[in-house]
């Protein structure tokens, strides 16, 4: 993507979302290049990804449940059996990405649809995604800095220390829960057991 091509991007994405929420968009994108970059993965597909990531933020949900019920998209049908349509954005955001801007990449659009609730396997472009929304610097609740502390050190770790508390906010706040979170935090949690584990001498 050249800057010209990041430039018509934006000013598309400032078309259809509030000016709160682009700013949002573009401090996601500052931090979700700056990982890609420390860790190796396509600046450019994370930037798509950023930019595109709540496209569909700011469309009522009844417009959101419409189009996941007309999709012939796996994730998105699986995705709109939520108890919680909020997350709806998120895979719908994959699906306005497809359609309105010509993105074919399966994993800037898997990132952009895994982007809220996470999912129990994730690659680095996804977790990035996921951490930059999280934590970018706009972001003031109690806990981020931990989740920060963690960025440039262990993603898996950052993404149980985030989905962990998540659930614990929703739980506390007696808040509707997609599966998708609880079965990610399952497996980000198996995943930092099986890393701890001492490795045995045959």
């Amino acid at each position: 993507m050249t800057p010209q091509e990041r430039v018509r991007l934006v000013d598309l994405v400032a078309g259809r979302v509030s000016k709160k929420r682009l700013a949002h968009t573009l401090r996601v994108e500052t931090l979700a290049v700056r990982l890609a970059r420390f860790w190796g993965v396509s600046q450019e597909k994370a930037s798509v990804a950023s930019l595109l990531h709540d496209i569909a933020r700011d469309e009522p949900q009844s417009s959101l449940l419409e189009l996941v019920k007309d999709t012939d998209d796996p994730l998105t049908r699986e995705m709109a059996e939520t108890s919680a349509p909020l997350v709806l954005h998120a895979p719908v955001g994959a699906l306005i990405a497809r359609r309105d801007f010509d993105v074919r990449d399966p994993e800037i659009l898997r990132a952009i649809a895994l982007h809220t609730t996470g999912a129990p396997h994730m690659d680095s472009l996804a977790m990035i995604v996921f951490l930059a929304d999280y934590c970018e610097s706009g972001r003031r609740f109690a806990g981020v800095g931990e989740v920060r502390s963690l960025l440039f050190s262990n993603l898996e770790a950052a993404m149980l220390r985030a989905l962990s508390q998540t659930v614990a906010y929703l739980r506390q706040h007696s808040r509707a829960m997609d599966r998708h979170t609880v079965d990610a935090t399952a497996a980000f949690a198996r995943l930092a057991r099986e890393d701890s584990q001492p490795l045995h001498s045959a």
